[in-house]
């Protein structure tokens, strides 16, 4: 259980090195199987959710190795089923059913497991497979997924709240070398989708409308090698930009794609937070911002992420009135709640809802991550409180945010990992 201080209320500013997107590098890694040959993915970020997934690859009998910026995966010669353990730390691991079903007929995995943000069932998945021919079985805490010959179909991957990522990734793995033509209706359209799409393009699939809610795949015989340089990672960039008006900071990201960034821009705009836009990069000048209140709601993409709903709450606490935000993704994900009101946060939780009553000064305080992405906002909120404050469980955060203390040091932060 690692831990962080951080001394908080100092003006931070600078530029910061935006890394590879972690859940486009998953969703590649998790598409390697699909071919004999090997491949190179260039901005492969070294996080511990990706780490967990080359053990995962490893342990199939894949060979994996590193050099300088690029990563090289060969999974010709795999064996076995995935290790149980290193899939039930991580959810993205149920992506690999896909790809493993359509390249030797058969995958067997536990049911992943993952951070603690409330239920995110795969039933999707399994139908979106069986529609593609696969048989679904469930026995002692394991899925067995098994296809004779994987068969185009026209199918639905629309649920409760919304469209599936994996989901989609799952389903475009296995149609990639499916006999015939799938239709994909209620496709996930997040740029992290887009990009396994284009990764797999190169291997030789044949994928059509990207970035649309509807995909068309024709089944290939076989996929080749590829290289392939992931997308920036939106949700890092997304965290910074969210921290530079908490620390009256001015930073340059970069690399970004702006057309990444829609929603996150728009609401800095709305809480008159000024932001230069350029064709790689994004500027986000936070000196001296009168904070405006909002209203905003999570959606699956293009919508405002959930991923920044947590960082959001922190901004939200500094804002001149009344600000909401909703959680339509994932409803269950407040547990930064509690630890926010302890810094000196006032929120009140209404259903789907979070209603914070700013500004409030916030103090330091001893906090712990739940999750991921509220562990990043402990962060934020240690950086722009007054005095001292402690993180615990900080390895959540490893998981996501590839040298996020290193990067916070740069910018003029005072933080010290505790062993």
């Amino acid at each position: 259980m690692a831990s962080v201080r951080i001394l908080g209320g100092r003006p931070l500013s600078g530029e910061v090195a935006i890394g590879g997107a972690k859940n486009a590098g998953l969703l590649a890694l998790a598409a390697t199987p699909l071919t004999d040959d090997p491949v190179i993915i260039e901005n492969l970020p070294r996080l511990e959710d990706i780490r967990t997934m080359e053990t995962i690859l490893c342990g199939l009998g894949g060979k994996i190795s590193h050099r300088e910026s690029t990563t090289q995966i060969c999974m010709k010669d795999f064996t076995g089923d995935p290790n149980g353990e290193a899939v039930t730390q991580m959810r993205a691991s149920v992506c690999l059913l896909g790809s493993l079903v359509a390249r030797r007929g058969r995958a067997v995995l536990p049911l992943p497991g993952g951070c603690a943000i409330g239920p995110r069932p795969i039933d999707l998945h399994l139908h979106g497979l069986q529609k593609l021919g696969c048989e679904i079985a469930l026995r002692n805490g394991h899925i067995h997924v098994t296809a004779e010959r994987l068969r185009g179909a026209s199918l639905f991957l629309g649920g409760r709240h919304g469209s599936t990522v994996t989901g989609t990734a799952n389903v475009l793995c296995a149609a990639v070398l499916a006999k015939g033509t799938t239709e994909i209706q209620c496709a996930a359209c997040e740029p992290e989708v887009v990009d396994l799409c284009h990764f797999l393009q190169k291997m030789g699939a044949k994928i059509y409308d990207i970035g649309n809610p509807v995909l068309t795949v024709e089944g290939v015989d076989g996929l080749h090698g590829v290289r392939h340089r992931l997308i920036a990672d939106r949700i890092q960039l997304g965290t910074f930009a969210l921290l530079a008006p908490l620390a009256h900071g001015d930073f340059f990201l970069s690399p970004a794609d702006p057309s990444h960034c829609g929603a996150l821009l728009e609401a800095l705009d709305r809480m008159a937070v000024p932001a230069e836009v350029g064709p790689n990069s994004i500027r986000v000048l936070g000196r001296r911002c009168l904070l405006r209140p909002t209203d905003l709601t999570t959606l699956p993409y293009p919508g405002f992420p959930t991923d920044l709903q947590a960082a959001m709450c922190v901004l939200m606490t500094q804002a001149e009135g009344i600000s909401i935000i909703t959680e339509r993704v994932y409803p269950h994900r407040f547990a930064h709640l509690g630890e926010l009101e302890r810094m000196g946060a006032s929120i009140a939780l209404e259903g789907q809802s979070a209603i914070v009553k700013g500004p409030r000064k916030l103090t330091g305080a001893p906090t712990a991550a739940a999750d991921l992405r509220g562990g990043a906002c402990l962060y934020l909120a240690a950086l722009a409180a007054e005095g001292e404050s402690t993180v615990r469980n900080v390895q959540h955060v490893d998981r996501g945010y590839e040298n996020f203390e290193e990067k916070l040091r740069k910018l003029g932060a005072v933080i010290e990992r505790i062993p």
